[in-house]
Formats: structure tokens, C-alpha cells, sequence
């Protein structure tokens, strides 16, 4: 008679046949919330801080390691922080994902950062390289967790907290650096003044992604309409038929509007701003002030009315958070 597997071994057989549905879960999980947003931000807030709880823990990873040393008896199995490094990595990725894939403007930098972030997400459900290449280096199992508590921020905190977006960039990036620091202090296992070093690519690291902050989405923000038009009707706040093509001559004597419907959580004030570009060059930036909680979104427009003596060219208007981060943009073309 065949004996049964002891507990530690059930809970991996099951762990083994389930763990890849974390992933579909948490995929469906992040659709949820952002479905949930304009709705019921309870619920979605409820779904979302999860996260930063997880990552909390494994920020706590080294310190439990070191209490497990000291009393043998309570080392988990091996296998069980690998599991639970695994889990935390997909739990984070596929459940901002969906968050993201809704917020990139997909002609434009935002494209390189969620194509990272899904190929990142891909490599957490395959075991060969996740086991082989990930977790047995610990910058390598650090540098995720640095990504997923960045990509955990940046979707949390308007929703937790309100904040803007250039509030949750810049809590974003903290998390960034700070849990990056373990991934370049195993990094530079051999230099000298390896903690100081670590801390200052840490540092490095922020603060270029603050300077590329145009590729990253704001995971909570975005553009649900926008089109250039000769027309729109204040009372109804409803915008006329969309324009890509417009005579130089029409242009001067009726001038024309960028009109936007911005979806915002409820709750939370933000600053975006119209750039009005002609051929690379930024001619005017219009500020509008923007708040959250419309189904629709809330519907702003600039209007412009005062060109350069020629303009002639290919134009595009960009909405830009306050920050410089890119929510959408619409082009036309002036013959």
C-alpha cells in the first residue's frame, strides 16, 4: 500500500498543477479594477492594494531568510521561495498590464515601455527561463522586484491615494530605486565600496526614469476621445466632426479646437496641457485642469486661433500631464 506524500509535498503538487493560474487571474483581476474605476473605485481600491502589500513582504525577504538561518526548524522548503518570488512577480505584472495596455498611445514611445513590460510579464510564466535565469541570480530575482513595485505604484497610487500623476511617477520611481539597490549590490559583488556604489545607480536609475518619463503610460489616466475639430458646443460640451485635413486659409479666418475626453478616477484633480507641435516644434502649450469621477470622461478643449505666418506642414497636439507624460495626441495636416 502506497504511503501518502507528506504535507510540504501535497502543497507543491497542487502548487505545481495551479500556480500558472495566478497569472490568468491576476490578468483578469487587473480588467476588473480598471473596469471598475469610474464605478466603484471601492472595489477596485480593495482589488489594488494587495499589491503593495506583497511587495512589502518581499522586501522583508532577506530579514526572514536571516531569522530562518538562526532557527533551522523554521527554513521553509527551498522550493518555496521560488514559488513565492514567482507568484509575486505575476501577480504584479499581469495585474497592471491591463491598466496599461488601455493607457498607451500606441503611436508613440509608451509603445517600447508596455511591449518591456509584457515581455517581462511572458517570462514569469516560463518556468525554463524563470528557474534557469532568473532565480537563481538575485539581481536578477531583485531587479523584478524593483519593476513590479514600480509598476505597482504607479497603478495604486491615484486610485489609494489621489494622487497625480507626476505624485505617483515620483512614488513610482522611489520604489524603483530603493528595491533596485539589492540588484546592484549582488551586481557588484566584487567592487569596492559596493553599498555606496549600489546606492548611487540606484539613484542613477530614478533619475533616468524620471528623464524618459514621456515613454511611460500613467497607468490611471488616459485619453477616451480626442479629435480636431472647427466646432464645439459648450452648452452640450460636445465637439463637432473630426479634422485631418484643413486649408491654410480656413485655418486663419476660423481657427480650430483639440477637443479631449479624459478619463480620471474619481476623486483626483490633475493638470494636463494641449502642446500645439508644427513639424517637431512646439508653437503653444494651452493648461487645462481636469477632474476625475464622469463615465464619459471629462471633455476639454483649447482652441487656436493665431498661427505662424505660414503654417503649412504636418501639426499634431499632445496631451501632456503636467509632468511631461504623454496621454494622447491627435495629428492633421495644414495644405
Amino acid at each position: 500500500m502506497t504511503a501518502a506524500p507528506p504535507p510540504a509535498g501535497r502543497w507543491r503538487a497542487l502548487w505545481d498543477r495551479w500556480r500558472h493560474a495566478i497569472a490568468a487571474l491576476s490578468f483578469l483581476g487587473g480588467i476588473a479594477s480598471f473596469a471598475l474605476i469610474s464605478r466603484q473605485e471601492r472595489v477596485a481600491q480593495a482589488l489594488v492594494i494587495l499589491l503593495p502589500l506583497s511587495w512589502l513582504l518581499a522586501a522583508c525577504e532577506p530579514a526572514l531568510l536571516r531569522l530562518a538561518d538562526e532557527r533551522p526548524r523554521w527554513r521553509p522548503p527551498p522550493w518555496l521561495l521560488g514559488y513565492a518570488a514567482q507568484a509575486l512577480h505575476q501577480e504584479s505584472l499581469f495585474f497592471t498590464l491591463p491598466f496599461f495596455f488601455a493607457t498607451t498611445a500606441w503611436a508613440s514611445p509608451h509603445l517600447l515601455f508596455t511591449a518591456t513590460m509584457t515581455l517581462l510579464a511572458l517570462m514569469t510564466i516560463t518556468d525554463p527561463l524563470y528557474y534557469r535565469h532568473v532565480l537563481p541570480r538575485r539581481a536578477a530575482v531583485w531587479g523584478l522586484h524593483a519593476v513590479s513595485g514600480f509598476v505597482t505604484a504607479l497603478t495604486a497610487a491615484p486610485m489609494l491615494w489621489h494622487l497625480t500623476t507626476a505624485q505617483s511617477l515620483g512614488l513610482a520611481l522611489a520604489c524603483l530605486g530603493i528595491v533596485s539597490v539589492p540588484a546592484w549590490h549582488a551586481l557588484l559583488a566584487r567592487a569596492p565600496l559596493r553599498l555606496p556604489l549600489a546606492v548611487l545607480l540606484a539613484l542613477a536609475l530614478a533619475g533616468l526614469g524620471w528623464q524618459l518619463r514621456t515613454m511611460i503610460p500613467p497607468a490611471t489616466l488616459w485619453v477616451a476621445d480626442m479629435r480636431m475639430t472647427a466646432s464645439v458646443d459648450p452648452a452640450a460640451r460636445s465637439a463637432g466632426p473630426a479634422i485631418r485635413d484643413i486649408a491654410a486659409e480656413d485655418l486663419r479666418r476660423h481657427g480650430l479646437y483639440a477637443w479631449t475626453s479624459i478619463r480620471v478616477p474619481r476623486g483626483l484633480r490633475e493638470r494636463v496641457e494641449h502642446h500645439w507641435r508644427l513639424d517637431g516644434r512646439t508653437i503653444d502649450v494651452v493648461t487645462l485642469d481636469v477632474s476625475g469621477g464622469r463615465e464619459a470622461g471629462y471633455r476639454a478643449w483649447s482652441r487656436k486661433t493665431v498661427f505662424p505666418a505660414d503654417p503649412r506642414g504636418r501639426w499634431e497636439v499632445r496631451v501632456v500631464t503636467h509632468s511631461g507624460q504623454l496621454l494622447g495626441l491627435a495629428r492633421f495636416t495644414v495644405h
